[in-house]
């Protein structure tokens, strides 16, 4: 009983502590366990909503006006949670800030996992979901809910979005967490990942005025960005070195941004472990692919990486 009094104190205080931080907050269904209905049979794990069919356990808002009921207001808090003291708690996004949701650690694909890699950079908030998911806090864009391309299982929290805050509880049993808290600065999304967030006609990458956007160029960063983060110790400074020259090529032939391109080959070169290893060698590598790729152009008529 004490530990269940612990929880209802817990969610109320963290509600209170994000109003003060100017964030609005609104109150979550929770899970709940339900006992067997046969002996030896396994407890289930239903919603609080009561809708034996739900979908979100845990997850969707409690008040009738959903999202529209989030508040700053402590009173209208404190009601709430002593009227539904294990209500999970939601905080609004797109106000103090953006949260990029990673549903799972396992990633897909390369360029996911690169993707959460850039982000990962930036070291702002990052909260543990209780799915085996991380939520990446990040400063406002003005964006909506979004999902960026060509990244599953990922989703963009902006205006009009929540997600679910510490100290929740997933229906999994387990519990929402910081490793590191609100208190950190609050980094802005890196270049890569608001590329993937704009729809492609309106893409950052657009080098030359009146130009659109390169897919084809984008496609070459991400296949050599993977390709860098994966070479094996005795061959990262070498694929370091032709990701380079390829990558630079296309900056020169205003296929790519010169910014993205610097950014994401260290980042690739910090995931090999090569630019902490060898800090100084992978600088004047990446100086000599740039100086020998930037007097080379390339265009899309170039179709292999």
């Amino acid at each position: 009983m004490a530990r269940v009094l612990d929880q209802e104190e817990e969610h109320l205080r963290a509600a209170l502590a994000y109003a003060e931080r100017g964030i609005p907050v609104l109150p979550l269904h929770h899970p709940v366990v339900r006992a067997p209905v046969a002996s030896g049979a396994q407890a289930a794990v239903a919603c609080s909503c009561e809708n034996d069919a739900c979908r979100s356990v845990g997850k969707h808002p409690l008040a009738e006006r959903g999202l529209e009921a989030a508040t700053t207001d402590p009173d209208r808090l404190a009601w709430w949670w002593r009227r539904f003291p294990l209500a999970n708690v939601g905080v609004a996004t797109g106000v103090a800030f953006d949260v990029l949701d990673v549903d799972s650690s396992q990633a897909a694909n390369s360029l996911r996992w690169f993707t959460v890699a850039y982000v990962a950079k930036g070291r702002g908030p990052l909260a543990r979901t209780g799915g085996d998911g991380w939520h990446f806090y990040l400063a406002p864009t003005g964006l909506g809910n979004l999902h960026p391309r060509g990244l599953g299982r990922m989703a963009w929290r902006g205006r009009g979005g929540y997600v679910v805050a510490p100290p929740s509880r997933h229906a999994s049993g387990a519990v929402y967490t910081w490793v590191r808290d609100l208190a950190t600065p609050l980094p802005e999304a890196p270049l890569p990942l608001r590329d993937r967030l704009r729809p492609a006609a309106t893409s950052v990458h657009q080098a030359r005025p009146g130009r659109p956007a390169s897919p084809y160029g984008q496609d070459v960063l991400e296949r050599w960005l993977a390709e860098v983060a994966s070479a094996p110790k005795g061959e990262r400074n070498c694929t370091l070195y032709r990701a380079g020259l390829r990558l630079y090529s296309l900056v020169a032939g205003g296929l790519l941004d010169r910014e993205q391109v610097e950014e994401g080959l260290m980042v690739a070169a910090e995931a090999s472990r090569l630019a902490v290893e060898e800090p100084v060698q992978t600088r004047r590598t990446l100086a000599l692919a740039e100086r020998v790729g930037s007097a080379l152009p390339a265009g899309e008529r170039v179709r292999h990486g």
